[in-house]
């Protein structure tokens, strides 16, 4: 992406893209504001026509002017976009739309009733883009625009364009406009229903696939010390060995032997340390992310270049996975971006610590990008501790990564930086706001998170309290002036109202989704009733019509939810057409002026708050969904990175350390072989020793990393040769039992050794443990011992039960405990069927 101006503005246009590997939202907000800027530049031709055709009035020149104005900010809007500044478009699109609705509305405030529902536009489209802190801000200022439109709608005169515009002019933008921004609402509203159901779905693929990503990790770890160093000390202890034979047969033999020795041993020290070092290098833990990227940029096979700004250190879950999520991209530019490529690794803390990878190789086709193991686990690794990761790249491009850590995630982590963001005061301000609107709302609804039942009831009850007032006014309206239709407005009140009661029976009873749908249909018919007998009420009927779309979003499947948008478009037009079309029951000319003005501001300002608080709802909900499977995320890849650094400690202190001393005790027992060969035999005897010592200890290292029985001879076979190391009495019953999918055996193996380590940790020394495996409608395991126990609110406490179930659950499995103190404790893992099928 590196052209400039216009060029750069059209290819982001024509749909130049931008990858996010499991939840495409920035392509997802392009899209959005892509579609808003289609609308905007039909709705300018419309206008255009008219002023051309019917009527040559400099208002709708005007008009003109400002859509081409709004046009000018989407556009603006879609360049931040392709410069990774997400939150930033959201509030050029928002301020865009604030500004235009208002600016329309105070030259002709007959506007109102089509732009009330466009300054709820932005705030449904920030849903899934911001966090809490941002969202209720930018609600806030939803809150201000939107009572500050509905003033200027209903108080100021405008131009005085109104008396010189034929009806049928007016009529047709507003039947055409309102119809167009539900759309828009709708579609947003789809979106974040889409969204709901992405995130919530990549979320659990994301932590299979680190689970399966961890374990492959093991299973070459521990091929690597089977082929490398395993074998080298086998043949070191047999050319130890040898040199003992020969120094009592052949002495002059023996010396180039134990040099020959020397320098095997010495080479396996290397392979060893250089495969710790991949496991976790040293310069991480020691000095940081940025001195640990510039020495693996040092051993690049490829020009590469570290620039860093404002980075210190930080906790070593966000240091570890950052470094291995640029390693990975440059392993990946080494094997495909070509020999002349040069690569550019960018580091900056501010407002966030952010990363940027550049390459100038081939660069590839976008659609391949998703197939790559290394960018899945990449975006994988960032999203575990709450950043993102987008992707740009395009044939003969080069390719482009950019990472992000909000500043939110740094904070929770416990690193403290100074705060660059400008308009604090001003979100803060906004937030306020908000927070004292909601306050009050949910007040009404007697609950800071009703239950969607509640939430139906209570605004059923709303209905039927506007729709008596309205039908009785409508009646002594119709005593008056004997007029029919006054007479079947009171009775469509009566009936709506009628509808209400069998509805609140119904609502308590049924299915959220008969709710939702019962409580649509009367929200739509309350809206079309009211806006027929009040034309004046439009702008809250366009809001009233939209907030069954937005109750769906949370708790609709997709089927049923295209059925709510598609009514909710239908009864747009018809409500528009009864605000436009409709005589009213002449309530309007009959009352005082700043009456109806002050019922149509608290109408609208209602209907306003109504919708605002159901975007926030859907955040929340959208938050509160993938949680559970984002902090599960985490702790798995905290798992695997805690494990990685034990690895390394372990390799570093034991069998590395033992590889070194064998290495100059070989060089003595050289030297001693040409001054006093007699002295050298204990030399040798105790090199034997360290040697064996060092593979019994490798080898175990080994087994514990991935246990060789487990893919030889399966799940039953490496449990019986772990529990044969277990210090508690443990019994193995297998019914049945074949072979599953390695990902499978050793998510189950695991889980089960953690509850062994467990049991003979906690439950006595006198407990004896007993573990069951069967295969019955999938693959379950029973593990029981009789110790001591403990209190149940004790176990989720726990890291090794943590850690099991978030394996299980990454595979797809379940699993339950049952303990009490001095009862042992049960554990019951199943896995369904469907999980293996699944995994092949």
């Amino acid at each position: 992406m590196e052209r400039r101006g216009a060029r750069r503005l059209l290819a982001g246009l024509r749909g130049h893209e931008i990858i996010e590997i499991g939840a495409p939202e920035w392509e997802r907000l392009r899209t959005y504001i892509q579609a808003d800027l289609g609308g905007v530049v039909v709705a300018a031709a419309w206008v255009t026509i008219l002023y051309a055709t019917v009527r040559r009035e400099g208002w709708l020149l005007a008009i003109v002017v400002l859509l081409l104005t709004l046009a000018a900010f989407l556009l603006r809007a879609i360049h931040l976009i392709h410069h990774y500044r997400r939150f930033a478009a959201v509030v050029v699109f928002a301020l865009s739309n604030w500004i235009v609705a208002v600016a329309v509305t105070s030259v002709v405030p007959f506007a109102l009733a089509t732009l009330a529902l466009a300054v709820l536009l932005p705030v449904l489209v920030a849903v899934q883009h911001m966090n809490h802190d941002r969202l209720s801000a930018m609600l806030g200022a939803t809150m201000l625009v939107g009572t500050v439109l509905v003033v200027v709608g209903s108080l100021t005169p405008g131009v005085g364009l109104e008396p010189l515009v034929p009806k049928t002019v007016m009529d047709a933008l507003a039947i055409v406009f309102i119809p167009f921004i539900t759309i828009l609402v709708s579609l947003a509203a789809w979106q974040n229903h889409g969204m709901l159901v992405a995130r919530t779905e990549a979320l659990r693929e994301s932590r299979a696939r680190l689970v399966a990503a961890a374990d492959r990790e093991r299973c070459q770890i521990e091929r690597n010390l089977a082929q490398g160093a395993q074998r080298r000390l086998a043949a070191a202890a047999e050319q130890t060995g040898e040199a003992r034979r020969l120094l009592d047969a052949d002495p002059g033999q023996a010396g180039p032997l134990l040099a020959r020795l020397s320098d095997d041993l010495q080479e396996a020290s290397a392979e060893l340390r250089g495969l710790a070092h991949g496991i976790y290098p040293p310069q991480l833990g020691q000095y940081g992310l940025e001195t640990a990227l510039r020495a693996a940029a040092q051993h690049a096979p490829i020009p590469t270049t570290v620039h860093a700004s404002g980075v210190g250190r930080y906790p070593p879950e966000i240091e570890i996975n950052i470094y291995f999520c640029l390693l990975e991209a440059l392993r990946n530019a080494v094997g495909h971006a070509g020999e002349r490529a040069e690569v550019i690794i960018t580091l900056q803390d501010r407002n966030g610590l952010s990363f940027d990878f550049r390459d100038n190789g081939v660069g590839c086709d976008p659609g391949l990008v998703h197939t790559g193991t290394g960018m899945i686990n990449m975006n994988d690794r960032l999203g575990a501790i709450g950043g993102t990761l987008t992707i740009d790249t395009r044939p003969g491009g080069g390719l482009r990564l950019h990472g992000h850590l909000p500043r939110s995630v740094l904070e929770s982590a416990g690193v403290e930086r100074s705060r660059q963001e400008r308009g604090g005061a001003v979100r803060g301000g906004l937030h306020a706001v908000w927070h004292l609107i909601a306050r009050v709302y949910t007040s009404l609804q007697r609950s800071t998170h009703p239950h969607p039942h509640q939430y139906i009831v209570t605004g059923l009850w709303a209905i039927m309290g506007v729709t008596l007032g309205a039908g009785a006014v409508a009646a002594a309206a119709f005593a008056g002036v004997h007029q029919l239709w006054l007479l079947a407005l009171a009775g469509g009140c009566g009936t709506v109202a009628l509808l209400v009661v069998a509805a609140l029976r119904v609502v308590k009873r049924h299915r959220i989704d008969h709710a939702i749908g019962l409580s649509a249909a009367i929200t739509w018919c309350y809206a079309l009733t009211l806006t027929a007998m009040i034309p004046a009420a439009l702008p809250y009927a366009t809001l009233v019509i939209v907030s069954p779309v937005l109750l769906s979003v949370a708790f609709l499947p997709r089927r049923r939810f295209k059925v709510i948008m598609g009514c909710t478009v239908a009864a747009a037009v018809a409500v528009t057409l009864a605000g436009r079309l409709a005589p009213g029951a002449g309530l309007a000319g009959n009352a005082p002026g700043w009456l109806v003005d002050t019922v149509v501001i608290a109408l609208v300002v209602l209907g306003l708050t109504r919708a605002s608080y159901l975007a926030w709802h859907n955040h929340v909900m959208l938050v509160a969904r993938a949680e559970a499977l984002q902090e599960s995320r985490a702790r798995l890849v905290a798992a695997a990175d805690r494990e990685r650094r034990e690895i390394e400690r372990n390799l570093h202190d034991g069998a590395q350390q033992r590889l070194v001393a064998a290495a100059v005790q070989s060089r003595v027992a050289q030297r001693l072989m040409d001054t006093d060969p007699a002295q050298a035999v204990p030399v040798l005897a105790q090199l034997s020793s360290d040697l064996r010592e060092a593979q019994a200890e490798l080898r175990d290292l080994a087994h514990g990393i991935y246990p060789p029985q487990l893919a030889e001879s399966g799940l039953e076979a490496a449990l019986r040769a772990a529990t044969r190391h277990s210090p508690l009495p443990t019994e193995i019953r297998a019914a049945g039992l074949g072979r599953y999918p390695p990902e499978i055996e050793i998510n189950i193996y695991f889980c089960l050794l953690e509850a062994l380590q467990n049991a003979a940790k906690h439950a006595g020394e006198q407990a004896t443990v007993a573990i069951d495996l069967r295969e019955q409608d999938g693959l379950s395991f029973d593990l029981a011992d009789t110790g001591i126990g403990c209190h149940p609110g004790l176990i989720r406490t726990g890291h090794g039960i943590t850690n099991m179930y978030d394996r299980l659950g990454a595979i797809g499995g379940t699993l339950t405990i049952e303990t009490s103190p001095g009862t042992g404790l049960r554990l019951h893992g199943h896995i369904p069927a469907t999980a293996w099928r699944d995994a092949g």
